[in-house]
Order: structure tokens, then C-alpha cells, then sequence
């Protein structure tokens, strides 16, 4: 798999377990959406929203909301599929002991599988990226491929050429 997305340079692109641990992305998703080091929970998507505050920044704050329902009814959805898993228990157990928001949302109970979502990227050098999160699930739906395309109509194209060559570096 990791030969086919590689191919998608033009585009962030990462795979993560159905638990949100990120097990690989490219040069551009570094560039976009910051690396991702470290083991277990620092590479966990979820964990990371509701428990280190910086994670949220790369996001504009009305869009917060969302991204918590989401990443909850996600983490629900996977739950559903693998109850009694331990690697699923855990992590629900340490979110709900460490996150008074995320224990609210685990009440309402929602859940669902994300495919496709519209997000707005704050980037310190180029500013917003409007793109779409298209995610591609393995018939197993253990991994996911995550590719963030840009909207039609939208400077987002333009921005990602511009990051692709500028990396990671910063200007003043």
C-alpha cells in the first residue's frame, strides 16, 4: 500500500490503523499537518485532539466541534466492530479518564465511519488550505488512507504546489 500512496506526492496523504495511530505519511502530510514521531498514543490522532491542546491549532476554532463528534462516533464505529478488543478498550479508557470533553460525547452514543469531510488547514506559511479529506478504507477497514485534496475553486492547489517546495522551512 505504502507503494501506491507514495506515488501521491502532489497531495498530504497518511495511513492510519482504524484507531488513528499514523503509520506512515508523506513529505507534503509532514509539511501540512506537522510530523508524526514517537510511539502509541503520540501517534494517535484522537488522543492528540483531546488531550495536547497545540493539535487543534492547525484547525480554525468554530471547526473544533466538529472535529471532536467526529473523531468520537469514528472511534465509536471501530468499538462496534471490535468489541471486547483490548488495543479499543484502552484507548477509550485512558480518553475517558483524561478528557472531560471527550466523556461527554462518548454519552450521546453517536456513531459513524468517516469517508469524506471538508477541512480547513491553518498553515503558518500559507494560510487556510480548504481541502477534502477523502479516506479509503481496507476491506478489513483496519487501515485507512487518508488523502486531503484540494477544493475546486479554492487557492488550496496553489498553496500545496508552494508548500511541496518550500517544505518545511519558515520565512520572516
Amino acid at each position: 500500500m505504502i507503494g501506491l500512496v507514495d506515488r501521491l506526492n502532489d497531495i498530504p496523504v497518511c495511513i492510519c490503523t482504524d484507531l488513528e495511530e499514523v503509520l506512515w505519511q508523506n513529505h507534503l502530510a509532514d509539511v501540512v499537518l506537522g510530523p508524526r514521531g514517537g510511539e502509541g498514543l503520540e501517534r494517535n490522532l484522537t488522543w492528540l485532539w483531546f488531550t495536547e491542546p497545540k493539535t487543534r491549532q492547525l484547525f480554525p476554532e468554530q471547526d473544533w466541534d466538529a472535529h471532536s463528534a467526529s473523531h468520537v462516533a469514528d472511534l465509536r464505529a471501530t468499538q462496534a466492530r471490535r468489541s471486547g478488543d483490548r488495543d479499543v478498550a484502552e484507548l477509550v479508557d485512558a480518553l475517558l479518564e483524561h478528557s472531560q470533553e471527550f466523556r461527554d460525547l462518548w454519552e450521546l452514543h453517536r456513531v459513524a465511519v468517516r469517508r469524506l469531510a471538508s477541512k480547513r488547514v491553518l498553515h503558518p506559511e500559507v494560510g487556510s488550505l480548504d481541502l477534502t479529506c477523502e479516506v479509503l478504507l481496507t476491506p478489513e477497514a483496519d487501515l485507512r488512507v487518508r488523502a486531503f485534496v484540494p477544493i475546486e475553486g479554492t487557492d488550496a492547489r496553489e498553496k500545496l504546489d508552494l508548500l511541496r517546495v518550500i517544505g518545511t522551512q519558515t520565512f520572516a
